[in-house]
């Protein structure tokens, strides 16, 4: 598989008297008292618009999926929910053309991750080549074996249709869309946090 100040003004006012003491005033006149200027707030930053990739150039401020709570489990439901977050950080992966987020939770015991997923992101970016399209799909169906430190999950796979380039309209490589899906088996392991420790397809 070939293949993102609020600037706090604080007004103070200070009095400053003399020796002597001032004037009073005429019995009639009322003490002027100076209005300060409430403090406009500066507007929230705007997030840099996403972008996704075309032909014409690779995807700019891609979205980074966050890991959510139930992943962090130690149960069945923390495990499958890990391995939905693993495809979509996949996704960012592949789009953003980086592999720091992705090596944080993968073992290196996991050869597909690193010669299908991994290896081929870091190498497409050092070539500048990017990716349109090609997005995964994961299904988790089963648990098949969950003990204390690991946990074996049956899942399904589809794929976009995917198309690389190496310049602007410079198609390098393309893949089919996999829209029967593939049946594979992730492994996990337990360690304060789920890692893919290893992945399996079958055929």
């Amino acid at each position: 598989m070939a293949q993102s100040i609020l600037l706090a003004c604080a007004l103070t006012v200070t009095a400053c008297t003399g020796g002597a003491s001032p004037p009073q005033p005429p019995e009639s006149a009322s003490p002027s008292v100076e209005q300060s200027p409430s403090p406009t707030p500066s507007p929230s930053p705007t997030k840099p618009k996403y972008q996704p990739a075309t032909a014409k150039g690779p995807a700019k401020n891609v979205p980074k999926p966050e890991m959510p709570k139930l992943a962090k489990e130690h149960n069945e439901e923390g495990a499958i929910a890990f391995v939905k977050y693993y495809f979509d950080l996949v996704n960012y992966s592949l789009e953003s053309r980086t592999v720091d987020d992705i090596i944080k939770v993968t073992e290196r015991s996991c050869q597909v991750c690193g010669d299908n997923l991994i290896d081929p992101i870091r190498i497409n970016g050092k070539q500048k080549y990017w990716q349109v399209a090609g997005k995964y799909s994961v299904k988790v169906n089963a648990v098949d074996n969950s003990e204390h430190n690991t946990s074996d999950l049956l899942f399904t796979l589809t794929v976009e249709k995917t198309e690389i380039y190496s310049a602007p309209n410079e198609l390098e490589a393309h893949g089919a869309a996999v829209t029967e899906p593939i049946s594979g088996i992730a492994y996990l392991s337990w360690d304060k946090d789920w890692k893919m420790s290893d992945m399996k397809f079958s055929g």
